[in-house]
């Protein structure tokens, strides 16, 4: 018996290649995919800690909550904590919703008082602690999207929603399925099935010839685990159509349109220029004796009386901005002052903002607006110094105006504790108010105004002979003005602000919130 040579003319088996344009919509399908699948697994996955998902449903909070995104509530039971941050609450005017809006005071009685971002004026009404569903902690923008447009209506882009799932998973199974065709098996194995050549009769002799049908042969069998990808991907993205009714109930508060929140990404910078500062030394200098003005009002400081006398590029109080860098105050003659050769009018409407860290017991001047413009000289004598915020040798931060006495308010505690803190001193309308890291500590209404003087601003020094009467601790200044008392502070600055006006209480929890 002969076999015949196999035919020439035998066509070659199909490429099994995938297209170029099979092959970019299944990256582009996965992509898809796994962007949605990722939204649901970040809102979802923080359930197993205790934390809440909120849908924003309106633009109280804009312009970084935006209607649709999600809002992660974590449980707290610290009221000071909620201070300047974004809280999801139980509405009291409507007590079957939640709205979430930013705390931005904490009243004597221990209520609180909110307002959102995108509002003019505070929430009418005030919470207690036992309203509170959570502090916001992760905000995962979309994800609440389709929610909404099944509760306002919007088909159409529901359907377009879905039906872009169902083409991306469809693409991705034909993508798959050209990638990895099922080899040939002898017919016993779970595989494709190959029709063998069928015998045929040549010359009286018996002889084999190879097939050749449009379909070599090869036929495809189901393969379940990558059907059962497909239609995992299928699932967990229409998880994000179903997240509980229960966790979408932020109520509209504010015919604003056009709105956004402010956390963890907030920078501090562009929310300390947004308020117009008169000057603002943000201290991020590495060298040099210049201290940048980042309010562009070109009010540059010195660093005195030598760059030696600073240790520059320490870790700053920032963790929204970039670089984050304070300055250390090295020994009894570390200053900065105000560069400009031009005195000024002792403001009459003021907030100065100072961040501070120290573990001192000896106290110091923080800022304050003083002449003369370096050095220090006895009251009477061309000394005047007061506008300024100062610790004493316990740890306690005070706020001080002189007029024709000596007027203060304090802080509640001791800072003293080598932490960063947010010191704000404000004078005008109201009187004097002292707040730390977000939280108003003690006020008076008896003296709005303080010494009618010129002078220069500082930082890190200065005179504060006769303030002894608001000092706990050793180093006292004494009562007594007659003898000039300069009170270097022991410690790190960073990101001093002036404002020639009462910045409200929302603009300085927005500082705190900011950092």
């Amino acid at each position: 018996m002969s076999v015949a040579a196999p035919s020439s003319d035998i066509a070659p088996p199909p490429s099994r290649r995938p297209g170029r344009t099979l092959l970019v919509a299944g990256i582009v399908s996965r992509t898809w995919l796994w962007f949605v699948a990722g939204l649901v697994a970040i809102t979802l996955v923080p359930i197993l800690f205790g934390w809440r998902p909120f849908v924003v449903e309106s633009g109280s909070m804009m312009p970084r909550i935006r209607v649709g995104d999600v809002v992660l509530a974590a449980p707290t039971t610290d009221a000071d904590q909620l201070v300047g941050r974004v809280t999801v609450f139980t509405d009291p005017d409507r007590p079957d919703t939640y709205k979430t809006h930013r705390v931005i005071g904490r009243n004597a009685d221990g209520t609180l008082v909110t307002q959102g971002d995108a509002n003019p004026t505070p929430d009418s009404s005030t919470i207690t602690l036992d309203d509170v569903e959570g502090l916001g902690r992760l905000l995962v923008q979309y994800a609440g999207l389709p929610l909404i447009w099944a509760r306002t209506g919007q088909w159409l882009l529901l359907l377009l929603l879905l039906g872009s799932l169902v083409l991306a998973a469809y693409v991705v199974s034909r993508d798959q399925d050209e990638d990895e065709p099922t080899e040939p098996t002898d017919g016993d194995g779970g595989g494709a099935v190959v029709d063998l050549p069928r015998p045929s009769t040549s010359g009286g002799s018996s002889a084999i010839a190879a097939s050749t049908p449009l379909d070599p042969g090869l036929r495809r069998a189901a393969h379940p685990a990558r059907r059962l990808r497909v239609l995992a991907f299928a699932v967990v993205a229409g998880l994000a159509l179903g997240l509980p009714t229960s966790a979408a109930a932020f109520s509209a508060t504010t015919k604003n349109s056009a709105n956004r929140w402010a956390a963890g990404n907030w920078s501090y910078t562009t929310t300390v220029t947004g308020l117009s500062p008169w000057l603002y030394w943000k201290l991020d200098e590495t060298a040099g004796t210049s201290a940048a003005d980042t309010s562009g009002n070109g009010r540059t400081g010195t660093y005195n009386p030598n760059a030696n006398a600073f240790t520059r590029g320490i870790a700053g109080a920032l963790v929204t901005d970039s670089p984050n860098l304070g300055v250390t105050l090295n020994g009894t003659t570390a200053c900065i002052n105000t560069s400009s050769s031009t005195t000024m009018n002792a403001p009459t409407q003021l907030t100065e903002v100072v961040w501070f860290k120290t573990t001192t017991t000896q106290g110091g001047k923080l800022f304050g607006f003083e002449m003369p413009q370096t050095g220090v000289a006895v009251a009477g004598s061309g000394g005047t110094y007061d506008r300024h915020l100062y610790m004493d040798g316990s740890g306690k931060v005070w706020f001080g105006v002189y007029n024709g006495a000596y007027f203060t308010v304090g802080s509640n505690g001791t800072l003293n504790d080598g932490a960063w803190h947010m010191a704000v001193g404000q004078l005008g309308t109201g009187g004097m108010k002292l707040w730390i890291d977000g939280v108003q500590q003690s006020s008076t209404s008896t003296n709005a105004v303080g010494e009618t003087t010129t002078g220069w601003f500082r930082a890190g020094c200065g005179n504060l002979a006769g303030w002894g009467g608001s000092w706990n601790g050793g180093n006292s200044p004494t009562t007594n003005s007659g003898t000039a008392q300069n009170r270097p502070f022991a410690g790190s600055l960073d990101e001093i602000s002036v404002w020639q006006s009462v910045l409200t209480p929302a603009q300085i929890a927005s500082l705190w919130a900011a950092h």
